[in-house]
């Protein structure tokens, strides 16, 4: 697969796994909604970017979403301890273009590393990604993401029972980040020793779920 066919397949994954743990968690109602339309014109941008069209007319949220995946996407190698050039030519850099077709020079400031048992790791990079997409879009669309107020309230909220192993939010997103990783993964031409290091890495972080 290309970098425009790992894309497509990128943001179809996304559609099917992004709306899942915010339906099971009580009071994410509106931010589920807005997820649902962000997952929805991305698998069409991205539709269009694999057949060489123009970029489609999309909501700011859609950007930061993308472009806040790129920023989570170098800190989650990082905090792996992946090999970082291979996982920056292999993952990081489709994620990079697909972004740059959505809005150009939207690069954001990098989420930092973080450390500790692989399940909290891939929360709190939840949470900072949340955080850096509100931001994104605030600066990028807060006249038109008005109407999305209630939903960019929920995510605050969210940020911080991702950072509370004992939360049920906690428990439904990590659940769906383990499953989506999975499936994210498998077309990524990874070297096998990259591989077998994700695979250790997800299991200690299913392990460290109950």
């Amino acid at each position: 697969m290309n970098h425009k066919e790992i894309m497509l397949h990128c943001a179809t994954v996304n559609k099917r796994y992004m709306r899942l743990p915010a339906g099971k968690v009580a009071g994410l109602e509106a931010m589920a909604a807005l997820y649902k339309r962000i997952a929805e014109q991305s698998v069409d941008c991205a539709r269009d970017w694999k057949l060489d069209l123009p970029c489609r007319d999309h909501e700011p949220a859609t950007d930061a979403f993308w472009w806040g995946v790129v920023a989570w996407a170098d800190a989650f190698g990082l905090s792996m301890g992946v090999e970082m050039a291979e996982w920056g030519t292999i993952f990081v850099y489709p994620h990079e273009q697909f972004a740059s077709y959505l809005r150009p020079d939207g690069l954001p400031d990098p989420i930092p590393e973080v450390s500790g048992p692989p399940a909290d790791i891939i929360l709190r990079l939840d949470a900072l990604w949340k955080e850096k997409v509100i931001q994104l879009t605030t600066k990028w669309g807060f006249l038109h993401h008005l109407k999305d107020k209630g939903a960019m309230a929920e995510a605050q909220r969210l940020e911080g029972e991702l950072r509370n192993p004992g939360s049920p939010a906690y428990k439904a997103f990590l659940e769906s980040d383990l499953a989506f990783f999975r499936v994210l993964f498998k077309p990524f031409p990874f070297s096998q020793k990259t591989r077998d290091h994700i695979d250790a890495w997800l299991k200690k972080a299913e392990e460290g779920k109950n």
